[in-house]
């Protein structure tokens, strides 16, 4: 949205990120894929991802809706504080997570994830820390799966129009 009058918004898609190590992240802010309304993202996968960070997410930290910003720079700043301590979703067709780690160094009372508007999501092999009371919060998600991962059991879900897990 940054770009002369008249230019259509460009896609983002057919994305792999796979073999990365996070460690000691400031927890403010998690991992955040994010389209715009009416622009999703589509298609991308995380493979073998170990996201380490300093935790202390709050309850009420956990509320946030984080704005839209869609005709701003893509700073992460500019959103504050997430309501999720591993990865935000939003605007997404198609995302696939396998072998994915989220441990945080202090209890985090947030969701390790957060899905808001995503058709297709796909989680295998996902580890979750035991603190908080819920690991995933889903609004508007289509075509949910989770396997093989803790400490969550095995879900599908065909449709989620506000679900946690």
């Amino acid at each position: 949205m940054r770009g002369p009058e008249g230019v259509p918004v460009g896609q983002l898609r057919r994305v792999l990120i796979s073999n990365v190590v996070v460690s000691n992240a400031d927890s403010r802010q998690a991992a955040i894929i994010s389209g715009i309304p009416d622009h999703f993202i589509e298609d991308i996968k995380f493979d073998n991802i170990y996201f380490q960070h300093r935790g202390g997410g709050t309850k009420e930290t956990a509320l946030i809706s984080p704005p839209e910003i869609e005709h701003e720079y893509p700073d992460p700043n500019r959103f504050g504080p997430m309501p999720a301590h591993g990865f935000f979703i939003r605007h997404v067709k198609g995302v696939d997570m396998r072998d994915i780690e989220i441990k945080p160094l202090r209890d985090d009372l947030r969701p390790a994830f957060v899905l808001d508007d995503v058709d297709g999501a796909d989680f295998t092999h996902v580890k979750l820390p035991l603190t908080a009371d819920k690991s995933f919060v889903l609004r508007n998600v289509r075509s949910f799966n989770l396997v093989q991962s803790r400490p969550i059991p095995d879900t599908y879900l065909d449709n989620a129009s506000q679900k946690t897990l």
